[in-house]
């Protein structure tokens, strides 16, 4: 595409048809008026307006005939205009009315404006994807100005089954057990750029960060900041209150409905032997009480959030038949067949409830699974937990391994 150059003229065409016949034919008069980034009204114009004077061969500051129905205006663009999106707005009188007609042209080759100071809103989040991170509540590099306008769904989840059996020749019914279905959301946020171009750059940007098959990360910055893992549910919609800004309505759904802090905790654990040693009695009673220390194994993990949040743990051997318990809740989840060797890892997925020895890519983030390795399923017998809101007594056992380690990550979790 070819574009005008600060410092070099630029000739604007137009060819203006009878809307009946859509024959070219005269106009009764023609003004072209050039603006910087939206169109004439919504800015000053930055040339013009320049008029047909009935000149029929290129005449500076005019607007000339070329033929029945065919206008040009040449602009000699300064050389210290600003680069960007300008837009020519040629306004005709036929009959009774005028009619308005726009093209966008870029300038290159001059004046890179600063990065103006514009409203950010007053909310802040963010949203990565894929090497992508969108902050709101900023001004990017480009000038582009993400504002976070509402976000609904984010109170609470909705509940999946009716969650109620009902009683036979009796009232009512039986309470069945009942889960926390996928979030459902809807986004609206607002990008407002400089300039048309910088605007359409903000539309692709934000279409690449919603991914419709992978997760992305969206963050809302409350007073404690959390994400969730969500992807598009239904349209991405645009609307455009002006030239260059738009405004975005996204449907969103995130399979795990829980709202994680920004922030990783970790544990490490060593291994307690299966094999427990011996104990003394003491034949005499002590006027006090001695306050018991954790076992051996064991270790406490806090979630100071208000609901249950699965854990990633990676495990490293030598280890035989490894067990990881969460005395809290008493449940525990056993591989009694798994042997780890020195320089062996193994990774447990708590979410997805899955563990793989030796993966290629380890991940310790709920809802990002590890890559490669080989899966090993758990004993029949187990019991899948999370950390339940508080503090959580967690014990690693196993058969006797020098140096062998489980080391605990994970999130406080809401829903």
């Amino acid at each position: 595409m070819v574009q005008a150059v600060a410092g070099q003229p630029w000739t604007l065409y137009l060819n203006f048809y009878n809307q009946t016949g859509g024959a070219l034919v005269d106009p009764s008069a023609v003004q072209l008026d050039i603006t910087y980034g939206q169109q004439v009204g919504f800015v000053a114009d930055v040339a013009g307006p320049y008029t047909y004077q009935g000149a029929n061969r290129p005449v500076s500051g005019q607007v000339w005939r070329i033929g029945v129905g065919q206008y040009a205006c040449t602009w000699n663009v300064p050389p210290t205009a600003v680069q960007g999106v300008y837009v020519a707005n040629w306004a005709c009188q036929y009959g009774a009315n005028t009619f308005l007609g726009v093209e966008d042209f870029a300038v290159t080759g001059g004046f890179t404006p600063p990065v103006p100071a514009r409203d950010t809103g007053f909310w802040t989040g963010g949203l990565v994807y894929s090497g992508i991170d969108i902050e709101f509540g900023q001004v990017d590099s480009s000038g582009i100005s993400w504002l976070w306008q509402k976000l609904e769904g984010w109170d609470g989840p909705d509940v999946q089954g009716a969650g109620i059996i009902p009683r036979a020749g009796e009232h009512g019914g039986w309470a069945s057990p009942q889960y926390y279905a996928a979030r459902t959301l809807t986004w609206t946020v607002t990008a407002s750029a400089p300039t048309q171009a910088l605007r359409d750059q903000a539309r692709a940007l934000l279409q690449q960060a919603v991914p419709i098959s992978g997760l992305a990360q969206l963050r809302y910055d409350e007073p404690v900041p959390k994400y969730a893992w969500v992807r598009r549910s239904g349209k991405l919609t645009e609307a455009y209150p002006t030239l260059t800004d738009v405004t975005f309505t996204v449907g969103l759904v995130a399979p795990d409905p829980r709202k994680y802090g920004t922030v990783q905790r970790s544990l490490v654990i060593g291994v307690v032997p299966a094999t427990a040693g011996g104990s003394m009695v003491t034949p005499f009673s002590v006027p006090f009480t001695v306050k018991a220390s954790p076992p051996p194994g064991v270790s406490v993990a806090n979630n100071a959030g208000g609901f249950g949040s699965p854990p990633v743990v990676v495990i490293t051997g030598p280890v035989t038949g490894p067990t990881l318990t969460n005395l809290t809740t008493r449940q525990t989840v056993s591989w009694p067949t798994l042997t780890l060797n020195t320089g062996d890892s193994f990774v447990v997925d708590f979410l997805n409830r899955q563990a793989f020895i030796n993966a290629g890519t380890v991940s310790t983030t709920p809802g990002v699974p590890s890559t490669g390795g080989t899966f090993w399923p758990a004993d029949i017998n187990s019991a899948w937990w999370h950390l339940s809101s508080g503090s959580n007594q967690v014990q690693y056992g196993g058969g006797t391994g020098t140096g062998s380690t489980a080391t605990i990550y994970w999130r406080d979790a809401w829903v």
